[in-house]
C-alpha cells in the first residue's frame, strides 16, 4: 500500500510513522479503515453521479428519460425506430429547440429521427405574388424561363424553385405545398451504395459495350451524399444522376471550374481501362440507349469515354476493345439487402449463429481471393487469384478432420467468370464447416463490409461420406452470383445463404438462373439471410427458413418449390406460387398463391397470402374477408431486380399492408428499415420545432 492509493483516501492521511508500524503488525490499523473508507468512496461516487446527471452528455441512462420529459411533449425516448442513439436525441433536441423552425433544425431533426437525408423547402418563398419595389426577387418570376433547361428539369423535386400561385390544402396531409404557412421536409428513403475497383461487363467488347453493373443489367447510377448536412444540390441527395447534370459537371470541369462531383480522393464515378484511370475531362455524358460510341481520337489525343448515367452504359471509341474495364459507381437500395458493400458484420454474425454450432473465433485453415493478388496483408495466409484454385485447395487439403473449419475471402469486388461445379465444387467432408464471403483484410477477421464480388457461374457443392457427431455446414456470404447455387446429394446438414444476390444471366441463357437448389441431403436445412433470389427448390430436404429475403419472380412462377419441406418465413416477400409440406409465416407477403399439404400444422400470421391459397390457420393476416380482396394487396415500386426500388412497397400500398406486422411495422423483406415507424415519429416530432403559425408537410422524395 503506498500513501498515493487513491482508493485509501483515509489511510494515507496517517502519518509515515503509523503507516509503517501498521505494515509490521500486519496491517490491522488498514483493515480497520477500509470499512470507512468503503462508504467514503460510495458517497463520493454518489455525489459525482449527481453532478453528471445534470448535462446528457454524462448522465446515466435511466436518467435519459427523465431529462426527455423536461423538454415537453412528444417522444423522446429513442427506441427501435430511432436513427442515432437516445443520449444524441436529446442532446440534439435541446440544440435544436434555440433556432427552432429553422431549416437547418428542423432538417437535422429529421436526419437524427428518420436517419435519412432530408430537405426542408421554405414553400412560402415560392409563392408567384406581386412584389415590393424595395423588396424585388428577380429568382420568383411568374413564368419561368422555358430556355432554362437546368431548372425546368428540377420541377417536382425538392430543388424546384418555380414560382406557383397560391395552394390552400394542407401540406401535413401530404396534399398543399405552396402556401404562406407551409414548410415541406423532402425524404429519401433509397440508400446510395458506392462500389470501388468493379470489373464492368462487356455486352459487346468488339464493339465497345459495356455496363457498369457486373451483371449486365442497365442500372441507374446514384449520386451520393458527400456529408451529413441537408442536401445543399441535387448531387449531394441520394437520387440517380440525371444525363444533364452530369454533362453539367463535366463540361463546367474542361473549362477549368471545380467540379464537386469528382474532386478528391473519392470521386462519384471512375471508369479505368488497362493504362490507367481515365480523366474526367475525357468522360462524355451521352444517351447511350443505341450503344452509339464516342469519335475516334485524333493523332496523339487521348480516347474518350460516353457514359450514360441513366443507363448504367458506358461505350468506348472504334479501336479500343480492351479486355478489362474497372469502374467505380454508387447504386441505389432500400435497404441493406442482398450483396452490396454495406457493413454485413451483424448479419454475418447472424448467419453463423444460424448455422447451429458456435464456430471459433479462428478457423483451421484459410485462404485469400484476389484476382490481382493484393494478399490479405498476413503472411500465414496464401493468396489465389481465382475462386476454383482456393475450392481445389480447401478439397485437396492434407488430413480432412472432423471439426475443422475453413474460411475462403474474396478480398475484392472483382468479377470470377467460372463455374465452381465438376472436379471444382465445393467438398464438405464429414463434420467439416466452411465459410465462402467477402471480407477485406485479414480472412480471419471477417470484416465483412466495403466489397461485392461477382461470380458468373454455378456454385455447387457436396458432402461426401459417411455421418459424424459434428455438423458438416456451408456458410456464403455477401457474394453476388449470376447463375445457380446446388447442393448435390449427400449427407450436408446446414446452408446458410446470407447477404447473397442470385440473378439469372442478361441473355436468359443459363438454366435455372438465379435458383438454389437442393436434393437427396435428407438432414439438410436450408437458411435464406437477408438475400435477393429467383427462387428455391428442394427436393428430399427437410427444413427451409427464410428471414429479410425477397424470393422472385421467376419465370414459370414458382418461386418456392419446396412440397417435402417444412418451411418457415419471417418478415420475406414472395413474388411467385409457393409449395410446401408445412408452412409458418410471420410479417410477410406471399404475393401468389400458396399450397401447403399439411395444414393441420403451421399457421400464418400478420402475413399476407391471396384468398385463394391453401394454408394453415390465419391470424390477423391480409386481406381480412372476401371484400377486402378487392383493395386489400401488395404494391410494389418495382419488381425489377435492377430497378432501385425492387421489392419496396409502393406509397400507394394500403395501409393494412404497410403497417401491417406485428410490431406496426410493413409487411415483407424490408421490414427491418422500419419506415412507417420512422415516420411516424417524423410527423409527431415536428411540431416541437416549429415555430407558431407555420405547417409542416413530409414528401417523399423517391
Amino acid at each position: 500500500m503506498t500513501p498515493a492509493d487513491p482508493d485509501r483516501p483515509v489511510y494515507r492521511l496517517l502519518p509515515e510513522v503509523h503507516r509503517s508500524r501498521d505494515a509490521e503488525l500486519g496491517h490491522p490499523l488498514r483493515s480497520l479503515l477500509e470499512v470507512v473508507e468503503d462508504e467514503l468512496l460510495r458517497l463520493r461516487e454518489d455525489i459525482d453521479g449527481l453532478y453528471d446527471n445534470w448535462f446528457v452528455e454524462t448522465c446515466a441512462a435511466w436518467v435519459l428519460p427523465y431529462l426527455a420529459d423536461l423538454l415537453g411533449p412528444g417522444d423522446l425516448t429513442g427506441g427501435p425506430g430511432g436513427a442515432v442513439p437516445r443520449r444524441a436525441l436529446v442532446a440534439h433536441t435541446l440544440a435544436n429547440r434555440r433556432r427552432k423552425g429553422t431549416p437547418g433544425a428542423l432538417a437535422e431533426a429529421a436526419r437524427d429521427i428518420t436517419g435519412r437525408p432530408v430537405r426542408v423547402v421554405e414553400y412560402f418563398q415560392l409563392l408567384g405574388t406581386t412584389q415590393n419595389v424595395n423588396h424585388p426577387r428577380p429568382g420568383n418570376v411568374r413564368t419561368p424561363d422555358l430556355r432554362d433547361t437546368a431548372r425546368l428539369a428540377l420541377i417536382g423535386t425538392p430543388f424546384d424553385r418555380t414560382a406557383r400561385t397560391v395552394d390552400v390544402r394542407h401540406a401535413d396531409r401530404g396534399r398543399g405545398r405552396h402556401n404562406i404557412d407551409v414548410v415541406g421536409l423532402h425524404l429519401w428513403r433509397l440508400a446510395a451504395h458506392p462500389c470501388t475497383g468493379v470489373d464492368a461487363r462487356a455486352v459487346d467488347a468488339a464493339a465497345g459495350r459495356w455496363t457498369f453493373d457486373p451483371a449486365g443489367r442497365d442500372l441507374p447510377l446514384f449520386s451520393r451524399p458527400r456529408s451529413a448536412a441537408a442536401p445543399a444540390a441535387e448531387t449531394d441527395a441520394p437520387a440517380p444522376l440525371r444525363r444533364l447534370r452530369l454533362h453539367q459537371e463535366l463540361t463546367a470541369l474542361r473549362a477549368g471550374s471545380p467540379s464537386t462531383l469528382f474532386a478528391g480522393p473519392d470521386p462519384l464515378l471512375t471508369v479505368t481501362l488497362p493504362d490507367g484511370r481515365v480523366e474526367p475531362a475525357r468522360l462524355i455524358c451521352a444517351d447511350l440507349t443505341d450503344w452509339a460510341r464516342p469519335p475516334a481520337p485524333a493523332d496523339g489525343a487521348a480516347p474518350q469515354v460516353a457514359v450514360d448515367p441513366a443507363l448504367g452504359r458506358l461505350t468506348l471509341p472504334p479501336g479500343s476493345a480492351p479486355e478489362r474495364v474497372r469502374v467505380a459507381y454508387s447504386y441505389g437500395s432500400p435497404g441493406d439487402l442482398g450483396a452490396g458493400p454495406y457493413d454485413r458484420r451483424a448479419t454475418l454474425t447472424t448467419a453463423l449463429a444460424a448455422a447451429g454450432t458456435p464456430w471459433p473465433d479462428a478457423p483451421d485453415w484459410q485462404i485469400a481471393v484476389s484476382r490481382d493478388l493484393a494478399g490479405s496483408g498476413d503472411p500465414s495466409v496464401p493468396t489465389v487469384t481465382t475462386l476454383g484454385a482456393a475450392v481445389t485447395a480447401w478439397n485437396e487439403r492434407p488430413d480432412p478432420r472432423p471439426g475443422q473449419v475453413g474460411v475462403i475471402a474474396v478480398q475484392d469486388s472483382a468479377t470470377y467468370d467460372e463455374d465452381l461445379t465438376g472436379p471444382r465444387r465445393i467438398l464438405i467432408p464429414p463434420g467439416n464447416r466452411l465459410i465462402v464471403l467477402a471480407a477485406g483484410g485479414r480472412p480471419a477477421a471477417l470484416g465483412a463490409f466495403g466489397l461485392r464480388p461477382h461470380l458468373t457461374g454455378t456454385i455447387e457443392a457436396a458432402a461426401l461420406g459417411g455421418q459424424v457427431a459434428e455438423p458438416s455446414q456451408l456458410v456464403l456470404d455477401g457474394l453476388s452470383v449470376e447463375g445457380r447455387i446446388t447442393v448435390a446429394s449427400g449427407n450436408l446438414d446446414s446452408l446458410v445463404v446470407s447477404g447473397c444476390t442470385l440473378v439469372g444471366d442478361r441473355a436468359a441463357t443459363l438454366p435455372d438462373g438465379g435458383l438454389i437448389s437442393a436434393a437427396d441431403n435428407p438432414r439438410l436445412a436450408v437458411r435464406l439471410l437477408r438475400t435477393v433470389c429467383a427462387g428455391v427448390r428442394l427436393s428430399d430436404v427437410p427444413t427451409l427458413d427464410l428471414a429479410d429475403s425477397i424470393v422472385g419472380p421467376r419465370a414459370g412462377g414458382l418461386a418456392l418449390d419446396a412440397q417435402p419441406a417444412d418451411v418457415g418465413i419471417e418478415a420475406s416477400t414472395i413474388l411467385g406460387r409457393t409449395t410446401a409440406r408445412s408452412l409458418t409465416v410471420s410479417d410477410s407477403i406471399l404475393r401468389d398463391r400458396a399450397e401447403v399439404v399439411w395444414r393441420q400444422q403451421g399457421y400464418l400470421r400478420f402475413s399476407y397470402a391471396p384468398p385463394d391459397s391453401r394454408v394453415p390457420r390465419r391470424y390477423r393476416c391480409q386481406p381480412a374477408d372476401d371484400a377486402a380482396a378487392g383493395r386489400v394487396a401488395p404494391a410494389f415500386d418495382a419488381l425489377d431486380p435492377a430497378a432501385p426500388g425492387f421489392g419496396r412497397l409502393a406509397a400507394r400500398c394500403p395501409a393494412e399492408i404497410a403497417e401491417g406486422a406485428e410490431n406496426g411495422e410493413e409487411m415483407g423483406a424490408y421490414r427491418f428499415v422500419r419506415q412507417p415507424r420512422r415516420l411516424a415519429d417524423l410527423t409527431g416530432r415536428l411540431d416541437d420545432h416549429l415555430r407558431f403559425g407555420l405547417e409542416a408537410g413530409v414528401f417523399l422524395a423517391d
